[in-house]
């Protein structure tokens, strides 16, 4: 009774994040229903080969929206939050716009750089030459992605996430009414899932552009000839010190520029990886068990979103220790039920995808443990930004992502699909230590 009462207490002053939490899972929710249904579809549809091959296109694409972001999008929600906090809506905008101009740029590069790429990695990396058109394709869906996601940093800037679940939730559903169609004509072939994916995503970029101002992405005072002048540069935000390095923008990118870039690499790794050393048909069925770690994955999300703007608006160190406290102890409470949940589901993998998959239970196991693992530390990543953790943890991803490389080239030829697994929970056993210990000398320091 009396942890019960002290959850209740600590629950008071951030009932409404907590309701912010809520909300931001609602699009996640819908998207473990329908994604289930979709992903149980393709499974079927495909089979192992085919959505292993599936996964490596997707995988494809993703990296590349993630190479597009390197940080800007958790920068930009950072300083447009404090922005917003100011009441200054020139800098506010001025911080989309900056944002937008960098991943146009990006995203319109790397598509570029990597369709010349493409045949070098479907032949020498994947073995497999068929790829190259596929891998080519999916590139429209990163282009789409980008502009779609500065609207949503706009939403979670503003703290109006019932908006952002909404249109997010458009996404999921047009991708399941497009499959769903497909098994219904039992005319199955990978161009069409990925064309209905490449769909869905215009249509997503589409009703996110309609839904914010127009000054969100063109300055209607600026020229053509001004904007161009100004194109990297950042807007100078109100009562926010440039000599402060927590508070300057340039500063603060470019060592998210660093992380964000080991992450997503290591991210990606085990999939790309798993491409060299595997048939597709282990990749399908690494694929299909990576879905049961979908709500683990959507808890982080919505933890995230609700709290980068809060954090980011936090000015004394006081107000960060004790969100940290409370944040943290709630995700002890998460991750315990996340361990439940990661030895119970994994083995409804043959009744949901077919005994094809049955080879995925064990490897489902290992990567919703590992999410389990990230749940916990989540709130240390986050607040630990408050207390410049960002000049650190740049160099703890590196070290992430050699981890994730090594022990997967030293496992995936002997044991297979399950020597990723156990690379990403060593990832973020070594990760999550580091980053603690750390934080606990910063926390002192500042204190």
């Amino acid at each position: 009774m009396k942890l019960v009462n002290s959850y209740k207490n600590a629950i008071k002053p951030f009932s409404k994040a907590i309701g912010d939490v809520i909300i931001s899972s609602i699009p996640q929710i819908v998207a473990i229903v329908v994604g289930l249904l979709t992903t149980s579809l393709i499974a079927r549809g495909l089979g192992p080969s085919g959505m292993g091959i599936f996964a490596l296109v997707i995988s494809f694409s993703t990296l590349i929206i993630g190479l597009s972001d390197l940080g800007i999008g958790q920068t930009t929600i950072r300083f447009a939050s404090k922005a917003a906090t100011r009441d200054d809506k020139v800098g506010f905008f001025g911080v989309l716009r900056w944002a937008f101009r960098l991943r146009l740029v990006l995203i319109l590069i790397l598509s570029t750089l990597f369709y010349a790429l493409a045949p070098l990695i479907s032949t020498n990396f994947w073995h497999d030459e068929s790829l190259t058109y596929y891998l080519r394709l999916s590139l429209l869906i990163g282009i789409f992605s980008v502009i779609s996601h500065i609207p949503y940093v706009y939403f979670q800037s503003l703290k109006r996430f019932r908006a952002n679940a909404i249109l997010s939730t458009l996404q999921t559903v047009v991708i399941f009414i497009g499959i769903l169609i497909i098994a219904l004509l039992n005319n199955w072939s990978l161009q069409l899932v990925i064309g209905v994916n490449i769909l869905a995503s215009i249509i997503n970029a589409s009703s996110f552009a309609l839904s914010v101002p127009k000054s969100t992405f063109i300055d209607p005072s600026n020229s053509f000839i001004k904007t161009l002048k100004q194109f990297w540069k950042a807007p100078n935000l109100k009562n926010i010190s440039e000599s402060s390095e927590s508070y300057n923008i340039y500063s603060f990118t470019f060592f998210m520029v660093i992380s964000s870039l080991a992450v997503m690499i290591t991210m990606q790794a085990d999939i790309w990886l798993m491409g060299y050393y595997l048939e597709p048909n282990q990749v399908g069925i690494y694929s299909v068990a990576k879905y049961f770690t979908v709500p683990l994955t959507v808890l982080i999300a919505a933890v995230n979103t609700a709290l980068w703007p809060r954090a980011s608006e936090l000015m004394k160190t006081h107000e960060s220790v004790e969100m940290l406290r409370i944040t943290f102890k709630f995700s002890i409470l998460a991750s315990t039920f996340g361990l439940l949940y990661s030895f119970i589901v994994p083995f409804t993998t043959p009744w949901i995808f077919g005994e094809a998959y049955n080879g995925g239970i064990i490897i489902g196991i290992l990567l919703c443990v590992r999410y389990c693992i990230a749940i916990l530390i989540c709130p240390l990543g986050i607040i630990g930004y408050n207390f410049d953790m960002v000049y650190v943890y740049w160099w703890v991803n590196i070290i992430q992502l050699l981890i994730v490389i090594g022990i997967s080239i030293m496992l995936l030829p002997s044991i297979g699909p399950i020597g990723s697994a156990i690379a990403l929970i060593a990832n973020e056993i070594v990760g999550s230590l580091i980053m603690g210990l750390l934080l606990w000398r910063k926390i002192k320091i500042y204190t």
